[in-house]
């Protein structure tokens, strides 16, 4: 793996995910690497005004000069996108994840409306577990990381999640044209079907790879990160 640049990596988790979910990526980047808690979203509130809250919460501390990059996995790489219009990182990392409205499949719509048919007495973490086995049988994951997924969803708040599902099938961003948006970069797994491949969109597809290609090839998916923090932090020998 090529040398390193010090950055600041904020990369956010997919749905029913938390901080556990970049394990191997924390242990190349280490504390440069930072996966904040889920925001609390507000009554009513969108999903644009609730990225623009939480980025005023991410931003560099004084004396901090490290570049940012925002990036993260599935649903957490819309919220990426969504922030970046606020926060103005160095670049977007998307890691099997949408670069815009026009590569999110027509079936998330009919997914929304299903799971407003299930009461919030039945919308549980029962219910967020079993869609993760789902997932993670449909993504042929290994046992260590079926166990990580289906732990994390058990785990996580179910109102939030309806919330976030919400955000994901209405979120309407296109940054082609969009003056000053910051560069986009993505990497995707050929076989995906939780969001599958949008021709043109991704800098590096991964072949044999599905949706939580950084469970499965997670050398690939750093050494990814680190190409896009080289390009975009001066390296003079990229």
């Amino acid at each position: 793996m090529k040398r390193y640049i010090p950055a600041r990596i904020i990369l956010f988790p997919g749905l029913g995910a938390d901080l556990r979910m970049f394990d191997r990526q924390k242990r190349t980047f280490g504390g440069d690497l930072e996966c904040p808690d889920w925001l609390t979203h507000k009554p009513h509130e969108g999903f644009d005004d609730y990225t623009r809250r939480w980025a005023g919460l991410l931003e560099n501390d004084p004396g901090d000069n490290r570049p940012v990059f925002l990036g993260g996995v599935s649903f957490g790489g819309m919220v990426a996108m969504q922030m970046a219009r606020h926060l103005k990182p160095a670049a977007v990392i998307l890691i099997g994840s949408c670069r815009s409205r026009n590569a999110k499949p027509p079936r998330w719509q009919t997914a929304r409306r299903i799971g407003d048919m299930i009461p919030d007495r039945l919308f549980g973490r029962r219910v967020l577990a079993a869609a993760a086995r789902w997932v993670s049988v449909l993504d042929g994951l290994d046992d260590e990381h079926r166990s990580l997924l289906v732990a994390m969803a058990a785990d996580s708040d179910p109102q939030r999640i309806r919330w976030s599902g919400h955000a994901c099938a209405a979120w309407d961003l296109d940054s082609t044209g969009m003056p000053g948006f910051p560069a986009v970069h993505q990497i995707h797994g050929r076989h995906d079907a939780v969001i599958p491949l949008h021709p043109g969109d991704p800098d590096v597809v991964i072949p044999d790879g599905r949706h939580l290609i950084h469970f499965s090839h997670p050398h690939t998916v750093n050494q990814f990160i680190m190409d896009v923090i080289r390009r975009h932090a001066g390296d003079p020998g990229y």
